[in-house]
């Protein structure tokens, strides 16, 4: 079982070397340096807190590993007065841990979950740039030291990338040839990252169980 599992970890570790690769590739033409305030445009807080109401929070994992369902809240639990309802294909990252990999493209399950007024929302361009695109970009390492020197704050632990410095960062964007390329490869790695999730349940289960039988004289 934890060979099996090394496997599936290195499998998904060479899928997003995969994905990297074909981003930075300019084999399909040279990238163009651009500010992300002409991919994304910010958006403002919509819902209005009520304090009888019960809200499904969302939070970005650090180090690229995505957008994740949270805690759910009523209103008089939290300070904010209002929230920001994310959609799919939004791009969202923390003002906190942004530069430590908390950035991410909300995936579909995440749809009309909702986030506290840290986490800027950005709706994405899709005819300059695709979401597929810019959650590759953002989850990769090398970026993030990048974003770390345009984090503001003298703590190291509690450094802010405020929405208008992020959105004056410049990305080296690929033609849309190379990105439509990247969302084709992306999404069978994505689903492929699915059936590991769906499965690692499974393996998790079965040294136990097999213990269980052998300890119980059945093996």
């Amino acid at each position: 079982t934890e060979e099996a599992a090394w496997l599936r970890s290195l499998a998904i570790a060479e899928c997003d070397a995969l994905c990297w690769s074909i981003l930075f590739d300019e084999a399909g033409g040279p990238t163009t340096p651009t500010p992300m305030s002409e991919l994304l445009t910010l958006r403002e807080p919509g819902v209005d807190v009520d304090a009888t109401e019960t809200y499904h929070f969302a939070g970005v994992y650090c180090f690229g590993r995505g957008v994740f369902g949270g805690q759910r809240k009523i209103g008089m639990e939290f300070p904010y007065k209002r929230l920001t309802r994310l959609r799919a294909g939004n791009f969202v990252c923390p003002k906190l841990m942004a530069w430590e990999g908390a950035l991410a493209v909300v995936p579909p399950e995440c749809d009309g979950l909702v986030v506290s007024t840290e986490y800027p929302v950005f709706e994405v361009n899709e005819d300059r740039a695709l979401p597929e695109v810019i959650d590759v970009y953002f989850r990769t390492p090398a970026v993030w030291p990048l974003l770390s020197n345009a984090s503001t704050g003298t703590n190291v632990r509690r450094r802010r990338l405020n929405p208008a410095d992020f959105l004056a960062y410049r990305m080296p964007l690929p033609p849309m040839a190379t990105q439509l390329r990247l969302r084709e490869v992306k999404k069978r790695v994505d689903a492929m990252k699915r059936l590991r999730a769906e499965t690692d349940a499974e393996l998790d289960a079965m040294l136990p169980a097999v213990l269980d039988r052998a300890f119980n004289g059945d093996l």
